[in-house]
């Protein structure tokens, strides 16, 4: 699909109202949308939220908005270090479509979408003001107070839009505070190794005063299921509850939907629901509701103060497609990793392996690792020149894959896609 939207288009999605029960000339329209890197249901949603009568004076913006959210974010910041997803890429797979529970009396404010527009507005009027200054049109006293009012209006709207949602990003990323990255609250085990019902540990060593982990063990296979669930509900105020389909949850994740994953899903968030994030004077849950009917849509809700974990630090983004290609355990604990580092200096293999969490010995847990630094090589995340010398692991970083060399992300190396394990 182009990035560009036609004002019919737009108008036919905005007639569609939610994914559910639309009919299927504009549902094919909403998965359009969508695979082109929104939310379909939000998106919706939120053309639905104005009055018929505004709708016509709202509709540039919204459109204009509309295409912002199409033309990226395929790419992510360049400091992120993601992959960048070459723009004549067939479609791949990305996490449903969600709608959303039971929206506040003021729809518009519990969805991305309108927040942005009017802040978009906002920018438009401080930019004519601040245009009029410099050509000296109108009385200057009075431009220069409507600048004033402007900007602090601005202020608010961007202050609110950052505390009240996730980070931005698209269906076909995962993204994760910098510091879930670097030690081992995702560990890597092995399936046959039992969880500890009940740990407690700095997510940084180094910090006694930093944030804390309190809760059940957690594993490489619950990281992945705690991002699918920011992505789910990136598009709706924290707090607020998203339904999605578990059909295409699991079909998102593991490749398929069968009786086992839907209960591997269902116990997967039942855990995240009991972890805790302590922050000095709060605690967080990594899922705070989650409704789970044996028939019908599943819903889940984010802790409002989540978004407070972000704070402070640069969020990491990860391409769900280059994560779901590598073997489930150190390889994908390995790609977070990298990420969340500005680049890669030697590193002792026993600090690493105490990072990850891994009860490995010594032997296996060097031929893990090498076989894991293959992995990220053939995926253009390190530099095939890495080594293990002594102790010591020796890798690079590489930069993000140039667009002139059509990398295809949408596939593996070897044409095939790694399966997770389901393993509780």
């Amino acid at each position: 699909m182009s990035a560009k939207v036609s004002t019919r288009t737009v108008r036919k999605i905005m007639r569609a109202g939610p994914i559910v029960g639309a009919t299927a000339p504009a549902q094919g329209l909403l998965e359009e949308v969508r695979d082109a890197g929104i939310h379909s249901g939000a998106a919706a949603d939120a053309f639905a939220s104005a009055p018929q009568r505004r709708r016509t004076g709202m509709l540039k913006s919204r459109l204009d908005v509309l295409r912002e959210e199409l033309a990226a974010p395929t790419r992510a910041p360049r400091n992120s270090g993601a992959s960048s997803m070459p723009a004549s890429a067939p479609p791949s797979v990305a996490f449903p479509s969600t709608r959303l529970l039971d929206p506040s009396r003021d729809r518009a404010r519990d969805l991305r979408l309108p927040r942005e527009m009017e802040i978009r507005g906002r920018r438009r009027q401080l930019e004519g003001l601040q245009g009029e200054l410099r050509t000296k049109e109108g009385d200057a006293n009075e431009v220069l107070q409507g600048i004033q009012h402007i900007s602090s209006e601005l202020e608010v709207l961007e202050a609110a839009l950052a505390r009240d949602f996730i980070p931005k990003h698209s269906q076909r990323q995962l993204i994760s505070p910098r510091n879930f990255f670097c030690d081992r609250l995702f560990h890597v085990k092995s399936r046959s190794a039992l969880r500890a019902p009940h740990l407690e540990f700095q997510l940084d060593a180094r910090s006694a005063d930093g944030p804390r982990y309190v809760g059940p063990e957690l594993r490489q296979g619950d990281g992945l299921v705690f991002m699918a669930l920011l992505n789910l509900c990136r598009d709706y105020r924290v707090g607020k509850q998203a339904c999605f389909s578990v059909v295409s949850m699991t079909d998102a994740l593991w490749g398929a939907y069968n009786g086992q994953r839907r209960a591997l899903l269902k116990r997967t968030i039942q855990r995240l629901q009991r972890a805790t994030i302590e922050v000095s004077g709060f605690t967080v849950q990594l899922v705070q509701r989650f409704e789970h009917p044996q028939h019908g849509e599943w819903s889940v809700a984010l802790d409002r103060d989540i978004v407070r974990l972000f704070l402070g630090q640069p969020e990491v983004w990860l391409d769900l497609q280059v994560r779901k290609r590598l073997s489930e355990g150190l390889s994908t604990w390995l790609y977070g990793y990298v990420r969340s580092q500005s680049r890669l200096i030697p590193w002792r293999i026993d600090d690493l392996r105490a990072r990850c969490g891994s009860e490995a010995n010594d032997k296996t847990f060097r031929e893990m690792l090498g076989k894991s630094l293959t992995q990220l090589s053939d995926e253009g995340i390190i530099d095939k020149g890495w080594s293990l010398k002594g102790d010591q692991v020796h890798w690079r970083k590489l930069p993000q894959p140039a667009k002139s060399t059509g990398r295809d992300t949408s596939a593996g190396a070897d044409g095939t896609q790694a399966q997770l394990g389901f393993a509780d």
